[in-house]
């Protein structure tokens, strides 16, 4: 079990926080571990906790009537979900789920409003990784808007590859969620996919082993371009 300053110094917007104010994170939040597709937050419940991603990684779907899901969100160690329940009232916009064991830190809200008010540079990062979240959901919502499927697969390959690790034929990036899940993620099949990850293999901008998650950015200026970027 990780220690808890540790987990909470962790994530951007308590970074700003002395010592003692750790420490007093440490009093009042919780841990909770969650097997793989256990649900860690429940469509529609209020929104409780902050909740921080210590170890594994967890999705966010939106679910329709028919049974379709939409992947919104992937989150890491580090990443939270719960934020927008600090500024007032809130009820949870679909599914949180584990998409592998994960261990998870649950700080009530009032805890964390308690210290946005005495060390407001909190609410400021808070303001900031707000704004990230919202100029990611429009890329989304432009992405499935006026790109088509491979041009998607595209962005999103040039999107890990800015972290990923460089080879000596190219850039390795490692798909953080099964390929269906991808596939979720960017509305389309899990056939549609495979099908153009294979177009990509053969146009020379990338090298995938069938079945791996890990894929090898041979081109990434071509890739760029392909994606419209």
């Amino acid at each position: 079990m990780p220690d808890l300053p540790s987990c909470a110094a962790g994530v951007p917007i308590f970074q700003v926080l002395p010592q003692d104010a750790l420490r007093e994170l440490t009093a009042a939040l919780r841990h909770a571990r969650f097997g793989e597709g256990e649900t860690i937050a429940a469509d529609g419940a209020p929104v409780e906790y902050l909740v921080v991603v210590a170890h594994g990684r967890a999705k966010l779907v939106h679910t329709s009537a028919a049974g379709r899901e939409q992947v919104v969100r992937v989150l890491g160690p580090g990443e939270f979900w719960g934020e927008m329940a600090l500024f007032a009232p809130a009820r949870q916009e679909g599914d949180l789920i584990a998409l592998e064991e994960t261990m998870a830190c649950l700080v009530p809200r009032h805890a964390v409003q308690s210290l946005m008010q005495r060390y407001p540079d909190v609410a400021v990062r808070l303001v900031e990784s707000l704004a990230q979240r919202l100029a990611a959901s429009e890329q989304l919502i432009a992405d499935l808007g006026l790109r088509d499927v491979g041009q998607r697969l595209a962005a999103e390959l040039c999107r890990l590859a800015e972290t990923g690790t460089a080879r000596m034929r190219g850039v390795a990036v490692r798909v953080p969620m099964p390929w269906a899940q991808l596939a979720m993620k960017l509305g389309t099949t899990p056939e549609s996919l495979s099908r153009k990850l294979k177009a990509l293999a053969g146009q020379g901008l990338i090298q995938h082993r069938g079945g791996s998650r890990e894929v090898v950015v041979l081109d990434l200026e071509r890739l760029l371009r392909l994606a419209g970027k």
